[in-house]
């Protein structure tokens, strides 16, 4: 995205202090080494900083004027999932006519957009495309898809599927059971969410592959599969339900991870992986923990929500 962009959107916003937030990314540089006279000062005037505190609150920022629009859009033409999602306690957030109603869902830089009808996909399509040529963020039209939800399957069977575009490209249509990337989770349109489960059985898999051979000290390699092999399991552990036998068949894959990690034979015993440190083992997290934590987590986000 551009940055002067950004700057406007801020503004729009009347967020403070945003005259310094630019001379940090004026002055912002890199240089690749050598860093000597023949080295290049390289400057951006795109995208936000990499690793700095503010990176994900300024893309947050900039992300919800196109949502804003997307909302005023189907606010103004009656565009919306058509579904009722409850009401404010307060009355203070509602419309009278689409108050209730949403038509579109983000994470991080993942949009999904919702109609009751072709022309108003269009509509909302036509809409990320004005925001995205306003600000040089590019739409990748390969991983945009078409999903028709109809619980008659006949008719969708006999119906053909809209000729939709972006950026002059039709977009791909897809089975209603064909799995796709929904806001950080794998699932299909008549909501089978298996295909999560496969992927974070198959991140595990691959993290665990890639400490075998290490130069990392013990420690780091588990801390490292923790984040990249357990995370993604932490992420959807509270949406997506799993079998006690799935449960164990993930387990056995984290312990054989943490073993590689010791640079020990995957037939030492488990219990010298899963027993808590204070008892002199290596504590590998076990999948029923993790699912509970992020449960009560859940939980918790949701009363705070409510009292507030």
């Amino acid at each position: 995205m551009s940055q002067e962009t950004l700057w406007y959107v801020m503004n729009m916003f009347h967020i403070p202090d945003i005259d310094l937030l630019e001379q940090i990314y004026n002055s912002a540089t890199v240089c690749l080494v050598p860093n000597d006279s023949e080295s290049a000062t390289i400057t951006f005037d795109t995208g936000v900083a990499p690793g700095r505190i503010t990176t994900p609150q300024l893309f947050n920022i900039f992300i919800n004027a196109l949502l804003w629009m997307l909302t005023t859009t189907g606010q103004n033409q009656g565009i919306s999932h058509g579904l009722q999602i409850g009401k404010d306690q307060d009355d203070s957030s509602q419309d009278t006519d689409y108050g209730y109603h949403f038509n579109k869902k983000g994470f991080i830089d993942n949009i999904s957009i919702f109609a009751e009808t072709p022309e108003g996909i269009q509509t909302l399509l036509d809409v990320v495309q004005e925001f995205t040529s306003w600000c040089g963020v590019q739409t990748n039209v390969k991983k945009t898809f078409l999903l028709v939800i109809d619980k008659d399957g006949m008719r969708r069977k006999r119906t053909l599927a809209p000729c939709l575009r972006i950026n002059g490209k039709r977009l791909k249509t897809l089975d209603i059971n064909d799995s796709c990337w929904y806001l950080g989770y794998w699932g299909t349109g008549n909501g089978d969410m298996s295909a999560t489960r496969e992927v974070v059985r198959e991140k595990a898999r691959v993290t665990r592959g890639l400490i075998k051979s290490h130069p990392l000290t013990p420690e780091l390699s588990a801390e490292l599969f923790a984040q990249k092999g357990i995370g993604v399991f932490l992420f959807s552990a509270a949406l997506i339900e799993w079998s006690q036998s799935e449960l164990e068949g993930l387990q056995k894959i984290w312990v054989q991870a943490y073993k590689n990690a010791w640079h020990a034979p995957w037939s030492s015993a488990n219990f010298l992986y899963t027993f808590p440190t204070r008892e002199g083992d290596h504590e590998c997290p076990l999948p029923s923990g993790v699912l509970t934590q992020a449960l009560l987590q859940h939980l918790t986000n949701a009363c705070n929500m409510k009292m507030s």
